[in-house]
């Protein structure tokens, strides 16, 4: 019934019968007497069938169904058939099914092919075919396109060597469809007609009609599906056998086809270009040459000699001496291919290079794309005559139409690429200055808001201490009167005991209720302490007012030492002893400064900062057992450069700094102290007021466990700030 159906004995492509029986009647009559064997042998010959024309589904579920019996037919021939074309159904419906569905199908190819490999070594004959269109299938399937073409060129040539006409005509159908899925119709076109001749030669007459009908124009290759067109794109191909497919190396061509047409990106496909070229060709050297802006630019350079194709920077023609200039004219006016089999006689004789090398062979081809030209293709052979026969020549058409369209693409894409990374240059070269100015603006609303709080804080200081001085004043000028004023009352009473040495009862109860003796002796001390108290009061309110110098808009004359002194006055509490801790020693070095022309209160402030750093580092390190217990110590010293600069040292001996924390001080917000316990802008305030206002340098030198100095530079003199 199949191989009635195959010659077309039936009347419609899918009824089984003959004039005996029906399709219905044989299956009926197998079941009746248990004869599984022939019944799973019609199963697989109608599943091959269906496979043949197309009916994927119908294949699949005829194979399944084969599955179930196949103990029936196990180590028989019609096994290796139903593994066969099992595989093949499955490929074919692969990229229609879900992704859970193509694990399974992928995972059942692969034990097929298993056992399919083990009959191909045992027999290749065969069996080898069979294995190597599977294996094409398969990689067409997992998008591997270079290893398919070569795996059907194989399977084509084992079915042909080992005379399976129908296996032959099946991979050639099967590679049909593949370059028909890439486009490549030319391709497709000789595959399918040998697809044509081999079906026709094995007698499967229905199934040529099937092609016949999914290709009405056969030779033209038009489908009915309007799937692929090579009406623009034809190619005759003369041979001296008559077959199309023979002449050329297909698989050659093929592949190399395959390669250029799967670059995108320039140097990788002109230095594929090359190389294909030259082996193709049988070159020794060749160059190719592009058209850009009107211009004939080389662009590649390749010979057997050297392994890697040179990419050249688009040299014009011109200037290079390596190649015939007027044969690279000649082609660009006339666009047709020169073939010289000794160039060393001819028309070219006179170019200067054919003249030194004395060429022998030479072929230079244009590549056109829509009758514009793209590029110059020139290679040459010196150490044979006729190197260049028309054969190579006509390997060199065939790939010329994909060339041109690669490289379209490519320079397309190499255009697109420039101007993508120039945005993208551009794009981040904005962000970059984007992002800057959002750390300078953070950075300057942090400060202004620092500089606010500051005069804030001046003003209510200078405020308080002026509020403060005038009582304090009040009460220090009158301590000296007072003072001789208890000295007079206590030398009348002197005066009294001596001229009344009995005085009244009452009197004497008095002396002793008040302790006179002992009121006497202290109450000098008590006005000598509070003359004390009063001058430290006063020294307290002179410290904040020359802190705070409210009044110093404007750069003036200092002194720099009672800057750092008045600063040390408001930071005494910090420094005493605090229960049985050891206090802070503070070590002054002060060398004989002029008067220094700055900004007093920002320096007040810098001073302020780097002192209070020295403090929280020297009382952590104090508070930590795990710390060397030293004396806290903190020295400051200043010095006169001979650069006109001041130099004011602040160092203490806590624990140090690491390398990381010391490059990150004076970034913005970058604090090592807990959350809420600083702001990280104390420092990086400092290296503005130091560096932006005045002009001179703030410098760190720490490492750990051997404390930290700050250095601040300032010019004596003022001078433009940049």
């Amino acid at each position: 019934l199949i191989l009635r159906n195959l010659s077309q004995l039936t009347s419609e492509k899918f009824v089984f019968e003959s004039e005996d029986i029906t399709e219905a009647e044989y299956v009926h009559n197998c079941q009746a007497h248990q004869n599984l064997y022939s019944l799973c042998l019609y199963q697989i010959r109608k599943c091959q069938v269906m496979y043949w024309y197309g009916n994927f589904d119908e294949a699949l579920t005829l194979a399944l169904e084969v599955e179930k019996q196949l103990s029936f037919i196990t180590g028989a021939i019609p096994a290796t058939e139903w593994n066969f074309f099992f595989s093949l159904v499955l490929a074919a419906v692969f990229p229609n099914v879900s992704a859970d569905k193509q694990k399974q199908y992928l995972k059942k190819l692969e034990a097929n092919q298993k056992q399919m490999k083990i009959w191909s070594d045992n027999c290749a004959e065969n069996f080898l075919h069979k294995y190597l269109l599977v294996q094409a299938e398969i990689a067409r399937i997992s998008k591997k396109d270079s290893e398919a073409v070569e795996l059907y060129d194989l399977s084509i040539t084992f079915a042909q060597d080992n005379e399976f006409v129908q296996n032959e005509a099946l991979a050639n159908e099967l590679a049909a469809k593949f370059w028909l899925s890439k486009g490549k119709y030319q391709y497709a076109k000789i595959h399918l007609r040998e697809a044509h001749s081999c079906y026709l030669r094995w007698g499967a007459v229905r199934k040529v009609e099937d092609l016949e009908q999914k290709y009405p124009q056969l030779r033209e290759m038009i489908p009915l599906n309007g799937s692929f067109n090579n009406s623009q794109t034809t190619t005759t191909i003369h041979t001296s056998t008559g077959s199309d497919a023979r002449v050329l190396d297909l698989a050659t061509v093929m592949k190399a086809s395959l390669a250029i047409s799967s670059e995108i990106v320039l140097d990788k496909l002109l230095a594929s270009l090359m190389r294909i070229s030259i082996e193709n060709a049988g070159a020794q050297s060749g160059f190719l040459i592009l058209v850009r802006d009107d211009k004939l630019l080389i662009s590649a350079k390749a010979s057997v000699i050297a392994e890697d194709v040179a990419v050249m920077q688009f040299t014009p023609v011109e200037e290079c001496q390596d190649l015939p200039v007027t044969v690279i004219n000649y082609v660009e006016r006339t666009r047709e291919d020169l073939v010289l089999s000794n160039a060393a006689e001819g028309r070219f004789t006179a170019d200067p290079y054919v003249a030194k090398h004395q060429l022998k062979s030479l072929l230079c081809t244009p590549i056109i794309n829509q009758r514009k030209l793209i590029g110059i293709l020139y290679l040459e052979n010196n150490l044979t005559v006729g190197a260049f026969n028309a054969h190579r020549l006509e390997v060199l058409r065939l790939l010329s139409s994909q060339v041109a369209i690669s490289l379209e693409n490519a320079l397309l894409y190499n255009s697109v690429e420039q101007k993508v990374q120039e945005r993208t240059q551009e794009l981040n070269e904005k962000n970059e200055r984007l992002e800057k100015t959002l750390r300078e603006l953070k950075l300057t609303q942090a400060q202004l808001i620092q500089t606010e709080k500051m005069s804030s804080l001046g003003q209510m200081v200078a405020g308080v201490a002026h509020e403060i001085n005038n009582p304090v004043s009040f009460i220090y000028g009158n301590l000296n009167p007072a003072s001789e004023y208890v000295k007079d009352l206590l030398k009348l009473i002197e005066l009294y005991q001596q001229h009344y040495p009995e005085p009244a009862d009452e009197i004497l109860e008095e002396i002793e209720t008040i302790e006179l003796e002992f009121l006497i002796g202290d109450l000098q001390k008590l006005l000598d302490s509070m003359k004390v108290g009063a001058e430290r009061i006063r020294d307290i309110v002179l410290s904040l007012r020359n802190f705070s110098r409210l009044d110093e808009a404007q750069m003036k004359s200092v002194d720099i030492h009672q800057g750092i002194d008045s600063t040390v006055m408001l930071l005494q509490p910090r420094l005493r002893k605090e229960g049985g801790r050891l206090g802070i020693e503070l070590i002054k070095n002060y060398a004989k400064l002029p008067l220094i022309t700055c900004y007093a209160s920002q320096l007040n402030q810098v001073f302020m900062n780097v002192l209070t750093n020295a403090i929280d580092a020297l009382l952590l390190a104090r508070d930590c057992p795990s710390q060397p217990q030293n004396n806290p110590t903190i020295t400051i010293a200043t010095e006169v450069t001979d650069r006109n600069t001041a130099i004011i040292r602040m160092a203490d001996n806590g624990s140090g700094m690491s390398t990381e924390v010391l490059h990150k001080i004076f970034d913005p917000f970058f604090t090592t102290k807990p959350v809420g316990s600083g702001t990280g802008l104390g420092l990086s305030i400092s290296h503005s007021i130091v560096v932006s206002s005045h002009g001179g340098s703030l410098t760190c030198v720490s490492a750990p466990g051997e404390g930290t100095e700050f250095m601040i530079e300032i010019p004596i003199a003022p001078r433009q700030v940049l």
